[in-house]
């Protein structure tokens, strides 16, 4: 086996682990917040929505 197929398995396996974070990563995300907030335009600016609740939902 020679290197070039060596770090052909390698950037292989690296790109899986990165697939499968991006996937957890977007899981958790799409968790924890309201898809709401997610798809706003409101850059830079803190949000009454924070992790899905809104204040009038009385959420702790």
């Amino acid at each position: 086996m020679s290197l070039w197929n060596i770090l052909g398995y390698v950037a292989w396996g690296l790109s899986a682990i990165l697939l499968a974070w991006m996937l957890v990563d977007a899981l958790l995300v799409s968790s924890q917040y309201d898809e709401e907030y997610l798809m706003s335009s409101r850059e830079g600016r803190e949000s009454p929505a924070v992790h899905g609740v809104l204040p009038e939902e009385g959420g702790a």
